[in-house]
């Protein structure tokens, strides 16, 4: 699934649920190396927020 923010960044989204209903996928962004893995839908909204210099991160 490819996702544009409001922003205009875009994100390559991969999600699989869990047997026991969770989710879990990576995110990517074109042209950067590596998709960054996530767990659970608050993890996946966090790295779908926008970059601010503010933004807490991992």
């Amino acid at each position: 699934m490819e996702i544009e923010s409001t922003a205009g960044e875009r994100f390559v989204v991969e999600i699989r649920p869990t047997p026991d209903g969770r989710v879990v996928g990576t995110v990517g962004r074109p042209g950067s190396a590596d998709p960054v893995p996530f767990s659970g839908w608050m993890d996946l909204l966090r790295l779908l927020e926008p970059r601010t210099p503010d933004a807490v991160t991992r």
